[in-house]
């Protein structure tokens, strides 16, 4: 590992950074980087009444398309806990107001050749029915509900279709596949 010198930004808008990090040896690294280095909260909704997945698809406009997501949003909000902000995005995402438990998953980085941003990841059982979503202006949020069973051929299927699916989707699926099997 090269000794890291100092780091300089590049070039920087409202939520991202280009960082250059200057290495040992005039080495020079670039990444970037979520401006007050903020990171994020994904969740895996699962609807333990009607044993399935809650995702959520939405047009991304670096990749051009759409994308199969978790419910997801920045950890920004002062005072509040990881776990408070992802509640409130489970609500304002996708209508859902009943949540069961919320639990821990672990972290993961989405790109950490690129950029400083983690995600911590967690396994929410929600109840009950879908409520109105209360999207921020550049959301446009497509709420799915998924049968257990039926996940492999329908995640198979979007993939065919060319939707790209989130890999925190199938991460997190599979680190909750024991609590699954235990219901089904």
């Amino acid at each position: 590992m090269l000794k890291e010198i100092n780091r300089e930004t590049i070039t920087s808008g409202k939520h991202l950074e280009l960082v250059r990090i200057n290495l040992e040896g005039g080495r020079i690294y670039e990444a970037c980087s979520r401006v007050g280095n903020k990171n994020a909260v994904a969740g895996l909704l699962r609807h333990t009444e009607n044993n399935s997945y809650i995702l959520i698809e939405q047009y991304r406009y670096p990749v051009k398309q759409k994308v199969l997501e978790l419910v997801a949003g920045l950890v920004d909000k002062e005072g509040l806990s990881e776990q408070e902000i992802m509640q409130e995005e489970v609500v304002e995402e996708t209508g859902y107001k009943k949540i069961k438990s919320i639990d821990y998953l672990g972290k993961t980085s989405g790109s950490a050749g690129k950029s400083s941003e983690t995600t911590t990841l967690f396994d929410i059982e929600i109840i009950g029915e879908k409520d109105k979503q209360n999207l921020g202006e550049m959301e446009d949020i497509k709420v799915i509900e998924i049968p257990y069973n039926d996940f492999d051929s329908f995640i198979n299927s979007q993939i065919k279709s060319g939707i790209i699916i989130d890999p925190k989707v199938c991460m997190a699926v599979y680190m909750t596949m024991g609590k699954i099997k235990k219901l089904l």
